[in-house]
């Protein structure tokens, strides 16, 4: 179901359109998640100070009621960033205080901002201080004393810098979250530095490049996907491949008897589950329960392949099922890299993929590798426009339902 708002003309589509919405995630320093920032794009634009805070208001509220919290950020917290008119006109969000953190951008604070902000602490608010780069002026250091939470873009601060610009949060003994982080380097610096939640591509990128081929962990795996991946696999074939891995024999059966499938009957062999379901749904669920049992890898990791992977497929349109699946494939090998640490170009070296998966895969060419850099540049907030094409949704609606989708097979399948 969308959320109406206003038609866009510059979109290219009449009629209402959905609002776009991101989720983020805040992991802690073992990569479990703490907490998912929402970006709205369009409409919404919470941090503007410039906005309409009571049209913006309106909306936020049918984008909560018409998504839901719990599909935007599950159990955790909603980390969302909030302009001092809508606060003031306003108030805060309408999310319970236990499931928000309320971001402020680091800025000359107003006495009414600053009287709204202890009244919502009392009330039982978390606040973050945003886009701190250690700036003392006028009232800064009173509003940073109402926030436990300190947000730093490390991306615009020298790493010599950094002490300094830390000093005065430390010191007011603020919880640090690191944003904009990179890669593992920029991640273990940080570490080094006191942070203690983070923010970033890091976790999705390879942890290391020392060396070409795969850790030891890892080559059990590749062996499985390169069987799995080899053009048409038969029934025989795809048998034998689960059986002879028992952990991955008994994770297949918990998976298809779970109720993800909701089969009218118990499933109790690999030939039963080939005969109820074939060998394709088979084949991709084989294939992302293999790279979902690559030890070591963030849960978060995981749901961002998965996401992928179901995004590309329903962006893929009314086009052939070979095509769709064929985009799966494309969105979930995104991640490879990350999963398995090491470079794209040596995954792919491994796998028996066509010049125009590895194309997509490893420069985002072709018509395929076009949807996958939509996907990705959506997911990192940009909320570009796809060509007009009325065989498939809006890019924000299909985020919406891979989202969905791909929390609920994380769960099934771990």
């Amino acid at each position: 179901m969308a959320i109406s708002v206003p038609a866009d003309p510059a979109s290219g589509r009449s009629g209402p359109k959905e609002v776009a919405v991101v989720r983020h995630p805040i992991a802690d320093a073992r990569n479990i998640v703490v907490g998912y920032e929402l970006r709205f794009g369009g409409s919404i634009d919470l941090g503007d100070p410039a906005m309409d805070a009571k049209a913006t208001s309106a909306l936020l509220v049918e984008a909560f009621g018409d998504i839901g919290l719990e599909t935007l950020a599950g159990r955790h917290p909603a980390w969302v960033t909030i302009a001092r008119n809508f606060l003031v006109e306003i108030g805060p969000p309408p999310v319970r205080p236990d499931r928000a953190v309320l971001q402020i951008k680091a800025y000359h604070a107003r006495d009414d901002l600053l009287q709204i902000l202890q009244r919502l602490s009392r009330s039982g608010y978390t606040i973050a201080l945003d886009e701190w780069e250690g700036d003392l002026g006028q009232n800064v250091e009173e509003l940073m004393s109402l926030c436990s939470i300190v947000r730093v873009d490390i991306s615009k601060i020298s790493a010599a810098e950094l002490p300094r610009v830390l000093r005065v949060p430390k010191m007011q003994g603020a919880l640090l979250v690191a944003t904009e982080v990179g890669d593992h380097a920029a991640f273990l610096r940080c570490q080094e530095l006191g942070f203690t939640y983070f923010q970033g591509e890091y976790f999705a990128q390879p942890r290391t490049f020392k060396h070409r081929g795969v850790a030891t962990a890892g080559l059990g795996s590749l062996r499985r996907l390169n069987e799995l991946t080899s053009g048409e696999v038969s029934f025989e074939d795809l048998e034998r491949i689960i059986s002879s891995d028992v952990g991955l024999s008994l994770k297949l059966l918990r998976y298809v008897n779970s109720a993800f499938f909701s089969l009218p009957r118990n499933v109790s062999s690999v030939h039963e589950a080939l005969s109820l379901l074939g060998v394709r749904t088979v084949r991709r669920w084989t294939t992302v329960m293999v790279l979902a049992s690559i030890p070591d890898v963030p849960d978060e990791l995981v749901s961002l392949g998965l996401r992928r992977a179901h995004m590309c497929e329903i962006l893929a349109g009314g086009t052939t099922s070979e095509e769709r699946e064929m985009m799966f494939t494309i969105g979930l090998f995104s991640v490879a890299d990350a999963l398995l640490d090491m470079p794209m170009a040596d995954v792919l070296e491994t796998l028996p993929f066509t010049e125009e998966l590895q194309a997509a895969l490893l420069r985002r060419e072709g018509p395929k590798g076009e949807l996958l850099a939509a996907v990705t540049a959506y997911e990192r907030g940009e909320f570009p426009t796809l060509p007009v094409n009325d065989t498939r949704p809006t890019l924000a609606g299909a985020y919406r339902a891979a989202l969905e989708w791909a929390d609920e097979t994380s769960r099934a399948i771990a």
